[in-house]
């Protein structure tokens, strides 16, 4: 069984790496000292178009095969009414022993399409990453040719996905040994219909709700090997459900030895597809119980992970949400139905006054346990004016597991630089300055990224594993 792993707008491809002891959850934010200089701007002059609100995604990726993990990021692109004098483009940064260089150029990826995410796996199986970018418009698939550049091979290889596509992740869905490739749709949306929404008592005009556009399909694309892929979107069932899917992650829920699918989709219900092994999956998130939240209301699911947080080896799910929503995480019964335990987790309140985007479950203090990691920013950028209890900016938010699955949130003071309010959209998660803990790059809105870097060494030992092989 292969999977390559997604975040929202995301995907971290890197070696394992196990730590074990205990340590303090202190980040420092490094971009700027490490020449990490990658600053998304959406494209907007004030007309709110809808499309402004989604980006941006990142990427870790060994591009490579160095052993250290490079970043590539989602870039938005001009719109009507934009005239800023720069190029706006999609930027692949090297890892340099803490320093960070622009090979965007040499390595051939810069995408000049509105990107608002990215996957990353081998797609052939010959021992380097390649990469996808799902777009406001034509996404991009890139193969890489294995001596730090990449080939745009998108006319050429069966994947073509001209909606707005939010996210994607690679998986083996059939256990053939190659990725396959599920993408996201959002909304069906046009800049040529632009619709005025705000408030019209005092002509303040903000973004619109996700409501008033009808959603996309999603895709998905089987590997047939040889850089070919049939598009078996219809034929697997996929298809058939509308949503407006922002996240999205492979798993296989009831362990029956193949990967499922769970989609986070924007104000209406989240899509769960059971796998049967053959190339077909059935939509199921009602009778399971992850549809809904608990009191049987859709939520503006924007980010998602799985991850076993009450250590009874099954995984479980967790879903970033709206302001005024709680995030919601899903406890899997082992019976084949999920239970919306929030509250009963200790994660309801907290997230309250926050509008979640990226996510992990992730052993932040080596107890064993999976604790919790939240990028938080609104949508829409005047939210002030229409609510005061909510900001554009907002901080991450950090949850260590109480060792029981009900978790407990740290202090301001206790993250470090993560404290700091961006607004947040896509999250990766990976060792970046190989010391043995997990550090966390974040792309924000119309922003500059963070590097989000653990300084020190995790009491006990670690170990790094660096996969060779086309089967597992």
């Amino acid at each position: 069984m292969k999977i390559a792993k997604p975040m929202l707008f995301s995907l971290s491809c890197l070696f394992a790496r196990v730590p074990a002891g205990t340590q303090d959850i202190f980040f420092y934010d490094l971009a700027q000292d490490q020449g990490l200089d990658f600053v998304h701007d959406h494209g907007g002059s004030g007309e709110k178009y809808y499309v402004e609100t989604m980006g941006s995604g990142v990427c870790l990726l060994d591009y490579d095969n160095d052993h250290d993990l490079d970043i590539y990021f989602c870039q938005g692109a001009a719109l009507p009414g934009w005239d800023k004098k720069i190029i706006l483009e999609n930027k692949l940064f090297q890892n340099d022993d803490g320093r960070w260089t622009d090979i965007t150029a040499v390595a051939g990826v810069g995408d000049k399409s509105y990107s608002t995410g990215c996957a990353c796996g081998d797609v052939d199986n010959d021992g380097d990453t390649d990469l996808y970018v799902t777009n406001f418009g034509i996404d991009i698939f890139y193969r890489n040719n294995g001596n730090g550049t990449f080939t745009n091979v998108t006319d050429a290889v069966g994947v073509n996905n001209h909606e707005w596509g939010s996210s994607a992740a690679f998986f083996d869905m059939d256990n053939d040994g190659f990725l396959d490739l599920y993408v996201t749709n959002y909304v069906e949306y046009s800049l040529g219909e632009n619709p005025w929404c705000g408030d019209k008592r005092t002509n303040r005009r903000a973004y619109c709700d996700p409501d008033i556009f009808a959603g996309s399909p999603d895709r998905l694309f089987h590997n047939l090997g040889d850089w070919v892929f049939n598009d078996i979107s219809a034929a697997s069932g996929v298809m058939a459900q509308k949503g407006k899917g922002l996240g999205v992650i492979p798993a296989d829920f009831d362990q029956d030895g193949d990967l499922d699918l769970y989609v986070a989709n924007d104000k209406v219900m989240n899509h769960y597809y059971i796998n049967d092994g053959q190339g077909h999956f059935k939509e199921n998130a009602l009778f399971t119980g992850v549809g809904f939240n608990e009191n049987g209301r859709a939520e503006a699911g924007m980010g998602v992970d799985i991850g076993d947080v009450n250590g009874d080896g099954w995984q479980d799910l967790f879903v970033t949400n709206f302001s005024g929503e709680t995030n919601t995480i899903y406890i899997n019964n082992q019976q084949g139905f999920f239970s919306d335990e929030t509250f009963l987790a200790g994660l309801g309140q907290p997230s309250l006054n926050y509008l979640g985007f990226g996510t992990k479950l992730l052993d932040l203090n080596y107890d064993g346990w999976l604790d919790l990691f939240v990028v938080n920013g609104h949508v829409i950028d005047n939210i002030h004016y229409f609510n005061k209890d909510y900001t554009h900016a907002q901080p991450k938010q950090i949850f260590l597991n109480n060792q029981n699955g009900t978790f407990r949130e740290l202090l301001p003071e206790q993250i470090g630089d993560a404290n700091l309010p961006s607004v947040g959209r896509g999250a990766a998660f990976g060792d970046l300055d190989n010391d043995g803990d997990i550090d966390v790059v974040i792309a924000n809105n119309n922003e500059p990224a963070n590097l989000l870097i653990r300084n020190g060494t995790p009491n006990g030992n670690w170990i790094g594993f660096f996969l060779i092989g086309v089967k597992s």
